[in-house]
């Protein structure tokens, strides 16, 4: 399991696997008891993306949550899988 500071996520450009550029990471959201990553907080980049992300939840700030289990992978930038955030979308929302 590779680990990353959030000092090295943040800012970084955050992707779907079909190229849309969803926006830029700010936070992470992590259990207190486990540790695990649960969501990655992103600054949404306004145009393509709103129609995917408006139905996602958002913090105090309108920043967007994106379900960490959506991540297919973190390199230079973070590559979610957009099937499985439609999936998230329509049975979480």
């Amino acid at each position: 399991m590779a680990r990353y500071s959030i000092a090295r996520l943040a800012n970084k450009p955050v992707i779907t696997d079909q190229g849309l550029l969803l926006g830029e990471v700010t936070d992470l959201v992590v259990d207190e008891i486990s540790g695990k990553v649960i969501s990655i907080i992103i600054r949404s980049n306004r145009g393509a993306a709103d129609a995917l992300l408006q139905k996602l939840k958002r913090d105090r700030k309108g920043n967007v949550l994106i379900p960490y289990s959506t991540v297919k992978y973190i390199r230079e930038m973070i590559v979610v899988d957009e099937r499985l955030l439609k999936v998230y979308i329509a049975t979480k929302g």
